[in-house]
C-alpha cells in the first residue's frame, strides 16, 4: 500500500500515532495545597532503579510544585474518570479538585496526595528534570505503587479489563485498553486464544415495568461493564426484551450473572442463554486471524 505524507503537528494527527496513557499528576506546594493535571505523555524510562518520564508545558502549577516538594503520584485513569481528565482543564487549583468531584487521601512514600478514584497509583521521588523545547521533562523513581485489590485478585486474563486504563489519542478522543491478546505464537503452530461469550436473550413478561426497576437494572450493566464482562448490550427495537453479550468463565458463571440482572431476579424478564465461542483462528476465513 502505498504511503503518502502526514502532518509532523502531533496536534494535526488523526489518526494519533502515539498514544499516551491517560493519568492524573497530584502535586502539592509547601503550603501544603494540592494540584491535580490531566498527562498523557508518559511512559517508562529505566527498570533499574524503577524510573518514569513525563512531560508538559513549562512554568505550570505541576511543574511548580513538584520542584518545591520533591515529589509527584502518577493516578492511572479508567473510564469512569476519563470525562473529568479531559474536562477538569477549565478549572484550576483546588476548584478544578472541586469540580471534578474526586476526593484525595495520603501516600505511603510521598507528600503529594493520590486520588481515590482512580484504579492504580505510581508514587515518584524527583530524579531530574530537563526542558526541552516548549516542553519541561519530569523523571521520577517509582518508591511505592498500589492498584485495587479487586483487579490484582482477578485472573491473569481479567486484569486489563478490570483496571480499564485509558489512552489519549487526540482532542477529545480516547480509547480503552481493555483486549489484550498474545503477541507471539508456539513454534508447534499458532496459539488459539478463545474468547468465550455468552448470549443473553431477554423476553419481557406480562409483570409492569417500573423505573426504579430499569435504573437498577442499568446499574448492573453498568457493573459488568466496569469489571469486563459485558460486550454488548441493548433492548429490541419492538420493546419485548433484550440482549446482553457476557464474558464469563464457564456456562454456570454465566448462569450467575444473568440472574443476578433485576430484571430476571423481579420477574420482569426470563432469559435464553447460549454460548458463542470465537477465536481469531476459528474466523481466519472473516479476515480476523
Amino acid at each position: 500500500m502505498r504511503k503518502i505524507e502526514y502532518a509532523t503537528d502531533k496536534k494535526k494527527w488523526a489518526p494519533s500515532l502515539i498514544p499516551g496513557p491517560l493519568a492524573l499528576i497530584s502535586t502539592i506546594n509547601r503550603a501544603k495545597e494540592p494540584n491535580v493535571a490531566p498527562k498523557s505523555w508518559l511512559q517508562m524510562a529505566s527498570f533499574e532503579p524503577p524510573i518514569l518520564m513525563f512531560s508538559g508545558s513549562k512554568g505550570n502549577t505541576t511543574e511548580k510544585n513538584l520542584l518545591a516538594t520533591g515529589c509527584f503520584a502518577v493516578n492511572l485513569v479508567d473510564s469512569t474518570m476519563a470525562a473529568k481528565a479531559f474536562s477538569c482543564i477549565e478549572w484550576f487549583g483546588l476548584e478544578r479538585i472541586e469540580k471534578m468531584g474526586i476526593t484525595l487521601s495520603q501516600a505511603r512514600k510521598i507528600s503529594a496526595p493520590l486520588i481515590d478514584q482512580c484504579p492504580a497509583h505510581l508514587e515518584c521521588a524527583i530524579r531530574e528534570t530537563h526542558e526541552v523545547g516548549g516542553g519541561f521533562i519530569v523523571y521520577g523513581e517509582i518508591v511505592a505503587a498500589s492498584i485495587r485489590e479487586d483487579i490484582l485478585g482477578a485472573a491473569p486474563a481479567d486484569r486489563y479489563r478490570l483496571l480499564d486504563q485509558i489512552v489519549f489519542l487526540e482532542d477529545d478522543l480516547c480509547a480503552r485498553v481493555r483486549d489484550p491478546y498474545p503477541a507471539r505464537r508456539s513454534a508447534e503452530g499458532p496459539a488459539s486464544r478463545k474468547w468465550t461469550r455468552y448470549v443473553i436473550s431477554l423476553t419481557r413478561t406480562d409483570k409492569p415495568m417500573t423505573g426504579a426497576a430499569v435504573r437498577r437494572h442499568v446499574a448492573h450493566l453498568k457493573k459488568l461493564d466496569r469489571q469486563g464482562r459485558l460486550e454488548l448490550c441493548g433492548p429490541f427495537k419492538d420493546g419485548k426484551g433484550g440482549m446482553a453479550i457476557i464474558r464469563a468463565g464457564s456456562l454456570e458463571e454465566a448462569k450467575a450473572i444473568a440472574e443476578s440482572d433485576p430484571f430476571i431476579k423481579e420477574g420482569l424478564e426470563t432469559y435464553a442463554l447460549r454460548e458463542w465461542e470465537l477465536s481469531c483462528e476459528e474466523n481466519n476465513h472473516m479476515g480476523m486471524g
